[in-house]
C-alpha cells in the first residue's frame, strides 16, 4: 500500500512538473512572438537612432546615419555618449561594428 501512494505521488509530480513547464515555454514563445510583431510595425525600431562616428584630430564627430546630418561632437566617447543621451534622453543610438571599430570604440 505504502509503495502504491509513494508511485501516484510521484505520478502527480510529473505530470504537475510537465504542466508547468509547458505553461512557461507557451508564456516565453508568446513573448518572443509579440516582440517580433513589433519589431515588424516598427515600434521598437523607432527608438533608436542610427548614427555614424568620425574620428578627426582627437574629436569624435557624429552624425546621423541616412541624411548625414551633424548631431554633436566629443573628445571622448564619454563625453559623445553623455551627449547623445542629453539631446534624445528616450532614444537608443545604432552603429555598426566596423564604425565602432574604425574610431577605437572597439578592438
Amino acid at each position: 500500500m505504502e509503495i502504491f501512494i509513494l508511485v501516484i505521488t510521484f505520478l502527480i509530480g510529473i505530470n504537475l512538473g510537465w504542466n508547468a513547464r509547458e505553461m512557461y515555454a507557451r508564456h516565453i514563445t508568446e513573448s518572443i512572438l509579440s516582440k517580433f510583431e513589433q519589431l515588424q510595425d516598427g515600434t521598437i525600431e523607432q527608438d533608436v537612432i542610427y548614427i555614424t562616428i568620425e574620428l578627426d584630430s582627437g574629436m569624435f564627430y557624429a552624425y546621423h546615419k541616412e541624411s548625414s546630418v551633424f548631431i554633436t561632437q566629443a573628445n571622448t566617447r564619454e563625453k559623445l555618449e553623455k551627449q547623445l543621451a542629453e539631446l534624445f534622453p528616450d532614444k537608443r543610438f545604432g552603429c555598426t561594428p566596423k564604425n565602432l571599430k574604425e574610431c577605437g570604440f572597439i578592438k
